[in-house]
């Protein structure tokens, strides 16, 4: 009979779209301006990162947060990296390039402000990054508490006259005698550098 043949093609079509897998996601595409899964060791994967957050151990950079307000777009993700490591990269796009012009100067500004106005050695450290080009602002700073010792370096560039583009690299540890400014696994100039490049 034309029926049964019909109902058991219909079943089997069902049975087929049932086992369907749906398609695997790769790793997300590549933004210029933004640190890559390769840039970095052991190629981590890429986390969405949902906003800059606040600059740490205390000091308002001037222009940190004016970047994050007055963007045009702002794309930021993160890394997680084996020993307490974390990289975060974020890019600011503008329309208005005198209004980039006004909020650089600000960071610039903001970096200078923070030497000398935060936790002081043993606990605590900040200093710019040094040798740095025009194009270049950032700094290193570490804070020692009673649980943790985070060393941080954050460095920004411009990136033409239409984006900023920052890389703030973070490791933490629960070893309260560990050395404060050990070398980080990844370098946030050189990744500033990199993306700015692009």
């Amino acid at each position: 009979m034309v029926l049964p043949a019909l109902i058991l093609a219909g079943a089997t079509v069902l049975t087929a779209c049932g086992n369907d897998q749906p398609p695997t996601l790769g790793p997300p595409a590549p933004v210029a301006g933004l640190v890559k899964s390769g840039d970095l060791p052991g190629s981590p994967q890429q986390e969405p990162l949902g906003e800059d957050g606040v600059p740490p151990n205390g000091c308002t950079l001037g222009g940190a947060m004016s970047l994050q307000e007055h963007a045009d777009q702002t794309q930021f993700v993160q890394y997680a990296l084996a020993g307490g490591t974390v990289v975060k990269s974020f890019l600011y796009t503008y329309q208005d390039a005198a209004l980039l012009a006004k909020d650089w100067n600000l960071l610039v500004a903001g970096n200078k402000s923070c030497v000398g106005r935060m936790t002081g050695p043993p606990n605590g450290g900040y200093g710019l990054l040094e040798d740095l080009p025009a194009t270049v602002t950032g700094y290193e700073t570490f804070l020692r508490t009673k649980s943790q010792v985070a060393h941080s370096e954050r460095a920004w560039s411009r990136r033409g006259t239409d984006s900023i583009v920052s890389v703030l690299v973070t490791h933490t540890t629960t070893d309260v005698a560990a050395d404060p400014v050990a070398t980080l696994p990844a370098d946030a100039q050189a990744l500033t550098q990199k993306t700015a490049a692009e």
